[in-house]
This record gives structure tokens, sequence and C-alpha cells, in this order.
């Protein structure tokens, strides 16, 4: 057991970087994110796609789709406005700067950016 300790320890680091870099990437406009303004809309689209990006994205380019989907500019994003989980999966619907209705997308696709700090209140004196 101890030969193996090594090796094990190695396999939960490597592991542990290479989450570390998808969420890098994930976040720094990796894979295009789908988002649709019918959650039941985005999952029917999952479904049929049996969720392949690329095929995804054929779908909602097609002039003929009417899906309400559409890819979503991670920079747009201002919040998550609401989440749902069905059938073992999640969901967020995020606020976009522009629009006011929310697109939803596979949870945790895009971070929503972190909430700017209050200024300092300034003491009367």
């Amino acid at each position: 057991m101890l030969r193996f300790l090594p090796l094990l320890a190695l396999l939960a680091a490597t592991g542990a970087a290479a989450q570390g870099a998808a969420e890098k990437a994930a976040k720094a406009g990796g894979e295009p994110v789908i988002g649709c303004t019918s959650l039941s809309n985005l999952r029917s689209l999952l479904r049929d796609t049996k969720g392949d990006t690329a095929a995804a994205l054929a779908t909602i380019r097609d002039p003929k789709s009417d899906l309400g989907c559409s890819t979503v500019e991670r920079a747009a994003v201002t919040e998550i406005a609401d989440h749902a989980a069905l059938g073992g999966r999640a969901y967020d619907c995020l606020a976009l700067k522009g629009t006011a209705v929310c697109h939803w997308v596979v949870a945790g696709a895009v971070a929503p950016p972190e909430p700017k700090a209050a200024p300092p209140a300034k003491s009367k004196k």
C-alpha cells in the first residue's frame, strides 16, 4: 500500500489541476454557452442534440429555429436571476445586460461577476 501512496497523491493533484483548468477555461470563455428564454426549450434542445454543443449550435443558428435560444456572452451576465432543478439536472436563469428576460443555461456554465464592494462610508465630523 505504501508503494501506491505517491501515485495516489500524483493522481489526486493531477485531477485537481485538471478540474481547475476546466473551471478557468469556462470562466475565460472556453466553449460557447447556449441559453434559451424558455427552460422547456433548453431541455428539448439538450435532449435532441444529446448535449453535443456543435449540434446544438447548428440547431439554434438555423434560420428556421424558433426555440428562442442563442449563445450567451459571458460579459453580458449580471447575475443568476433564478435556479431550477429538474430530472436530476440543475439550471440557472441568467440576467443579461440589455434585456429584461433571463436566459436559461445548464447550472454552472457561467459564473456571474463578483458583486462590487460598496464604497467606504463617509463619516460626519
